[in-house]
């Protein structure tokens, strides 16, 4: 939760007059722009070749620049004149428009897209999958021929494997024409995803999976409880790592449940990866009876599977608002059982598809969850929740099987849903996709400080908002941060309103309403609607994308450290601007058909392509602009009804989601890096840029990403995608990664292991670099400082009594230390030990430093100046936790100056706060506004006189930068 604002008027030190809005620097709108392959064919009277080959510049970068030898750049050149040899080839070969696009990781293809090659796909890979994606057919795992996700067009998904062994984070879908049961009319029109070439790991575990659970166990902390399974992968790194997945569950600092997926290497048991999985509530806390017809005539054509089970019975009860439903379950000799095998996803020769429902009242962690299944002595089912549970459950499983779905997975998983888990104040319904049985879990009512906030979230709408996460995460995997946690969270608002609306036989655009009629009146969950009802979010919301509530993601330290999150910036409520864009396109077309939505051609037939757009084109790092292009695409190659592009893309323009058409207020610096993936905490050190870029596949952990101001181009990323922090000591790049090593990069590229240290400890202290250096947080309240030639110097903290170190922070020589109870340090690396300067009243959140000098923020707010002659100087009483920076004339921080105004937020005034960079000049103890606009700035970094910032201005997470002038 985001601590009280307090409106300052403009900071200033005692006896100094404060000057505002001094700074009047040049607009740059460096926007994204989305790559095309076409270019005009005549340009300026001369005639060009089209574009068919998308060059990567970040690889190519990689391997032709940034000290690589002449053997990389060599060989650069050899891989792109292989690849575009092969799509020549191909084009000539099928005289159609083929177009490539190279990879960023691996340098082979990412893409490819634009034409027609006659044959299976197998075939294909045979042929041009070695020189297009590196590998053939025979690593590749080929599921069926999917002709009902985008219809007319058949599409099919192939997962690497080494052996048996599945390769993570390896899969290519392939679109065509065609079906298993037409193999003389097979065509291969597109190919998209990523494989790992030269993958040569053995796949028999010297480490048992009872050997790998117990390490991972070890390496987690106390606290953490494995669930007993764990399976082998291969990681794609070199020539690949055998390693056991491990899933590891928990509770942050707030009590909440946390999971992890831990890899251990299954040769020699060690800790080489984690990956931080979260359960998120489908309506955040600021900090009728049975499938309708309508669902019913949905359904593709066909029998079941299987038949249902023999002891199959109909069950009948209310749901918590005292509507009748009917569900079914299976006669035992215990009761009647809620099991439910009369969906398509059940197979009796397996067991596996049912629908079943637990009783969670018992469980206390999410380890034992599902529970007990709820068994009732007659067919009638006399706990409301649980009777609604297992009807909804079976009315979503058939909306999604109606879209060609196989269950909510694709693969005829079961849907498990566990009811009354946790207190009435844990107010939250999740889809725990980490379990290993993936699951629906249920709280009960949300009932805090006294007060109901909400009704039941055994309801329509939650739920199959909660289960669409399921389905996104085993499609496009959208990353829970930023534009694509906005789209993650959208896509769910979608098909939940569009499946509740379905299940109640309505036509309303408002999600959760049957949650909130249970509450009076608007409270902080059930928000009021114009029409003076209550739910939890309204599709039809009016917003554009000029009122992105523009937050930052502060990033996973301060969630450790405080539980201080901002909604993994603001995915709740900017999925507003999507839901209001898909929702009105959903209801012209059926405004355009004379039909209600529920019975619409054309709204069915947008349905579809949205759910075509997120399964087959969308990848985890994609944004606003990226999903609007998937979802036109999935419409044009569906071949749908003109009039349906026609709408779409009139609304799309009108709600502002396309390249350039947002409004942006005036900028107070150049922009470094604005893709639409989230970019944190930079750093500087003369001309380079520094950043961690979460494009992979992590909520938390990335690339580290570089570039060269003035320079222009792509940025350069790390091979590997496993840090958590990076920072400059120098020129030289040191990282934290999510085993706990701390790593330093040279110029030259040589990479040399500096500390273990564990990671939650270190990442919550802050991992903190800059031209003289960089430093961190070690085991035994020890600090480490890395000077620019890579040599190390430690210091044990003295004089804590009980105090845990909260904050690390160094620059020009100096390294400022402080504690959860306000004690404040500074040290001189290699002149003693570090020594108390002062103290403040709260815990330190963020602190900067240099020659002598430390500035520090605290979790009240307030900031404070100890100078390196013993003064100690109250600064402001506003300040944000988003970090600082000092040089030898200046400290820059980001200070609250008002709340967060945008229309996504009910009311308009979020919780969260408007924050600005403030500069204090230390010669003359001024206090300057940086930059007054409507958006977060955050994470400062100075080099000389060069800053570097994290900004909020474009709708995400961007580095911006700016030359502060000299003589403040």
């Amino acid at each position: 939760m985001p601590h009280p604002l307090r409106r300052p008027g403009p900071a200033r030190l005692p006896g100094r007059r404060s000057v505002r809005r001094w700074w009047t620097l040049p607009v740059v709108a460096a926007l994204a722009v989305l790559a095309s392959a076409c270019q005009p064919a005549v340009q300026g009277g001369e005639q060009r070749e089209p574009v068919t080959l998308i060059v990567s510049q970040t690889w190519v970068q990689q391997h032709q620049g940034g000290g690589g030898s002449g053997a990389d750049a060599g060989d650069a050149t050899a891989r792109l004149r292989s690849l575009q040899q092969a799509v020549d080839r191909l084009r000539k070969q099928t005289h159609t428009g083929w177009v490539g696009r190279q990879d960023d990781v691996t340098g082979y293809l990412s893409e490819i897209s634009g034409g027609s090659w006659p044959g299976t796909t197998a075939d294909f890979m045979d042929d041009y999958g070695p020189a297009l994606f590196g590998v053939d057919s025979s690593v590749l795992r080929f599921g069926a021929v999917d002709t009902q996700t985008v219809p007319g067009v058949a599409t099919t998904k192939a997962t690497q494997a080494v052996g048996d062994v599945p390769v993570l984070d390896s899969s290519l879908v392939f679109s065509g024409r065609g079906s298993s049961a037409a193999t003389d009319d097979l065509r291969v029109t597109g190919v998209h995803g990523r494989v790992f070439p030269g993958l040569t790991v053995g796949t028999t575990p010297v480490v048992t999976a009872e050997q790998a659970a117990t390490a991972a166990t070890e390496a987690a902390g106390a606290g953490s409880t494995t669930d007993g399974s764990a399976r082998l992968v291969v990681l794609p790194t070199g020539a690949g790592v055998l390693a056991w997945e491990v899933v590891l569950l928990g509770t942050d600092v707030q009590g909440a449940a946390t999971a992890g997926r831990y890899y251990l290497d299954a040769a020699t048991g060690l800790l080489v990866d984690v990956r931080p999985v979260s359960a998120d509530v489908a309506a955040p806390l600021p900090h009728a009876a049975g499938v309708t017809e309508a669902v019913r005539e949905l359904r593709r054509g066909g029998t079941p599977r299987t038949a249902p089970d023999p002891g199959s019975v109909e069950v009948t009860g209310t749901d918590p608002l005292g509507r009748a439903l009917t569900a079914y379950g299976v006669r035992t000799g215990g009761g009647i059982e809620l099991t439910d095998t009369t969906t398509e996803a059940w197979d009796a020769q397996t067991g596996r598809g049912a629908v079943q429902t637990y009783d969670a009242s018992t469980v206390r962690n999410e380890s034992q969850l599902p529970g007990r299944l709820v068994t009732s002595p007659s067919t009638t089912i006399t706990d409301a929740d649980a009777i609604a549970a297992q009807a909804y459950s079976h009315d979503i499983v058939e909306y999604w099987e109606s879209l060609g779905r196989d269950s909510w997975d694709d693969a005829g998983g079961p849907l498990l849903s566990s009811v009354h888990f946790g207190p009435e104040t844990y107010c939250n319904a999740f889809f725990a996709g980490y379990l290993r049985q993936p699951q629906m879990v249920y709280g009960n009512p949300c009932v805090q400080q006294g007060r109901q906030l909400s009704g039941t979230f055994v309801e329509p709408d939650i739920a199959a908002h909660e289960v669409t996460h399921g389905v996104t995460q085993t499609t496009a995997g959208l990353l829970y941060t930023g534009q694509s946690g906005a789209l993650n969270e959208s896509f769910s608002d979608y098909f939940g309103n569009v499946i509740g609306n379905l299940i109640h036989g309505t036509e309303g655009s408002t999600l959760g309403e049957d949650s909130c009629s249970q509450v009076d009146g608007p409270t902080p969950v059930c928000v009021q609607n114009p029409d003076g009802t209550t739910s939890f979010r309204n599709m039809l919301n009016g917003n554009d994308f000029d009122q992105y509530l523009r937050i930052l993601n502060p990033g996973i330290r301060l969630s450790l450290l405080a539980g201080y999150r901002q909604d993994q910036g603001g995915v709740h409520y900017n999925s507003a601007i999507w839901n209001n864009a898909l929702w009105t396109i959903r209801t012209r077309l059926a405004q355009i058909d004379n039909q209600p939505a529920n019975t619409s051609s054309l709204a069915h037939d947008f349905d579809r392509a949205v759910y075509g757009a997120l399964a087959t084109r969308l990848t985890p790092a994609s944004g606003f602009v990226d999903a609007r292009a998937a979802v036109e695409q999935v419409i044009i190659d569906s071949q749908l009804d003109p009039v349906v592009l026609r709408t779409a893309r009139e609304v799309f323009d009108q709600e502002k989601i396309c390249t350039g058409c947002p409004a942006v207020s005036e900028l107070a610096g150049d922009a470094v890096s604005t893709s639409p993936q989230t970019q944190l905490h930079p750093s500087v050190s003369g001309d380079q840029v520094l950043w961690l870029d979460l494009s992979s596949t992590s909520d938390y952990a990335g690339y580290a990403a570089a570039t060269t101001l003035g320079q222009g181009g792509a940025p350069r990323l790390s091979s590997g995608s496993d840090a958590l922090e990076v920072a400059f000591a120098g020129d030289a790049v040191i990282a934290l990664d999510v085993r706990g090593q701390v790593t330093r990069t040279d110029a030259s590229g040589a990479t040399s292991v500096l500390d273990r240290v564990p990671v939650d400890a270190t990442l919550a202290a802050g991992f903190s670099g800059s031209d003289d250096g960089g430093a961190w947080l070690a085991p035994d309240d020890t600090v480490t400082f890395v000077d620019a030639a890579g040599t190390l110097t430690r210091a044990q903290v003295p004089g804590l009594r009980g105090d845990t170190v909260t904050t690390v922070a160094t620059g020009g020589g100096t390294v400022a230390i402080g504690t959860d109870q306000g004690k404040v340090f500074a040290w001189t690396p290699g002149s003693g030990d570090p020594r108390q300067v002062g103290q403040v009243a709260g815990a330190v959140l963020s602190a900067a430093a240099y020659a002598g000098n430390v500035f520090v923020i605290d979790d009240a707010q307030a900031s404070a100046l100890f100078t390196a002659d013993g003064q100690q100087l109250d600064v402001t009483t506003s300040a944000a936790p988003f970090g600082a920076a000092m040089s030898s004339e200046y400290v820059v921080w980001s200070e609250a100056v008002g709340g967060m105004q945008s229309g996504v937020v009910p009311g308009g005034r979020s919780p969260y706060p408007d924050t600005d960079l403030y500069l204090l000049s230390l010669a003359s103890g001024k206090i300057y506004d940086l930059h007054p606009a409507p958006a977060q700035q955050g994470f400062p970094s100075i080099s000389g006189r060069t800053l570097v910032w994290q900004d909020a201005t474009f709708g995400g997470d961007d580095v911006f930068t700016a030359a502060v002038p000299e003589g403040l």
